[in-house]
């Protein structure tokens, strides 16, 4: 199957981020000591974007109760600069990408079932290696157009490797 069916592929290249490291979304997001509280105030240190996020999330080892958040780096930051969190290299890949509203179980459910789908039946790609959860990102966090509409947009990356790289044994997993 080559049709994208209202889906995307990117090729993300490797970059330095700062990572928050496994841990539950609540410290993630919530509280006056959380890693989104440490992003607000160390803007200076990030990638800027002109309308694309560069963040993602992940769920660690396929764990839904811990997740990894990170954001790319500017050249020069240093782990001191990031400290008490770790710089990490993004190995970059090629990602199945879709929209869903993160509102809506049924909505994330149907998408990333489709996207599983496309995988399963692309004669070009099988699921990629990392990260092994997927990943996410939020393409308009405090966005007018999702606030007007009443939903959260979310992107879900599905990893992607090309099926001449993989053994007959790995397709479909």
């Amino acid at each position: 199957m080559s049709k994208l069916q209202n889906m995307r592929i990117v090729e993300i290249p490797r970059f330095r981020a700062v990572s928050s490291g496994p841990h539950p979304l609540s410290e993630l997001f919530d509280g006056e000591n959380s890693f989104s509280r440490w992003v607000e105030s160390h803007q200076e240190l990030f990638m800027e974007n002109l309308f694309e996020p560069q963040d993602f999330l992940w769920h660690e080892a396929c764990r839904i109760d811990q997740s990894v958040w990170i954001l790319p780096l500017k050249p020069g930051v240093t782990e001191a600069d990031v400290a008490p969190y770790e710089i990490m290299m993004f190995p970059g890949g090629i990602f199945l990408v879709a929209t869903a509203d993160e509102k809506d179980d049924d909505d994330l459910s149907e998408t990333v079932n489709q996207m599983y789908r496309w995988i399963e039946n692309s004669d070009v790609f099988v699921y990629g290696d990392f990260p092994k959860s997927g990943m996410c990102n939020m393409p308009n966090p405090d966005g007018t157009a999702d606030r007007a509409m009443k939903i959260a947009q979310q992107q879900i990356f599905l990893p992607l490797k090309l099926r001449s790289d993989t053994k007959a044994t790995e397709v479909g997993t």
